[in-house]
């Protein structure tokens, strides 16, 4: 998938979602600005297109840390939900790579090198006079509707997401 759709699509996913009318803009831009920088290991050129940020580590595990920091410290709302967003983004922009053509990512970079991809095309056959079967759905058209699914459903509820682990934070330390 090129950068251009992996900073845009979730912007409009978010937009749909109204998440703006609830965090500033700001932060959904901002979220999709880092989304797109993973998109510099396609630049490295040393044999790491897809691997080197394309990985859990980078796209999950880092977002997911940071989330948890803002809970811990107490942080406001909008930084929250700026990590939640960032969350959401930046492994969405993984799940999309996968479903994409060519060589998948690798997901468990750097312990593991393997590409993984999920690539498919349902076949039916056609009576045309110019093809015999037609591709009714392929790999990205799934993931494609997935990745909205992910995107959105998340957004729309985010401020739920974030009350909900607050509160979860709280029982907890009981």
């Amino acid at each position: 998938m090129d950068t251009l759709f992996h900073f845009l699509f979730p912007i409009i996913a978010a937009l749909a979602s109204r998440v703006h009318l609830r965090h500033p803009l700001r932060s959904i831009l901002l979220a999709g600005i880092i989304t797109v920088l993973i998109d510099v290991d396609h630049f490295v050129g040393i044999g790491l297109e897809r691997a080197l940020f394309h990985n859990i580590f980078v796209t999950f595990l880092i977002p997911a840390v940071l989330l948890i920091l803002s809970f811990r410290f107490r942080t406001s709302k909008y930084v929250k939900g700026f990590f939640v967003l960032l969350l959401i983004f930046l492994s969405s922009h993984l799940f999309l790579d996968l479903f994409t053509e060519g060589p998948g990512v690798a997901l468990l970079f750097p312990f593991d090198t393997t590409y993984y991809a999920v690539n498919f095309c349902l076949n039916v056959p056609v009576t045309s006079q110019f093809v015999t079967e037609a591709c009714m759905a392929s790999s990205f058209g799934v993931g494609l509707f997935l990745f909205f699914v992910i995107i959105v459903l998340p957004c729309y509820y985010i401020d739920e997401i974030i009350e909900h682990i607050g509160k979860s934070r709280k029982k907890a330390k009981r």
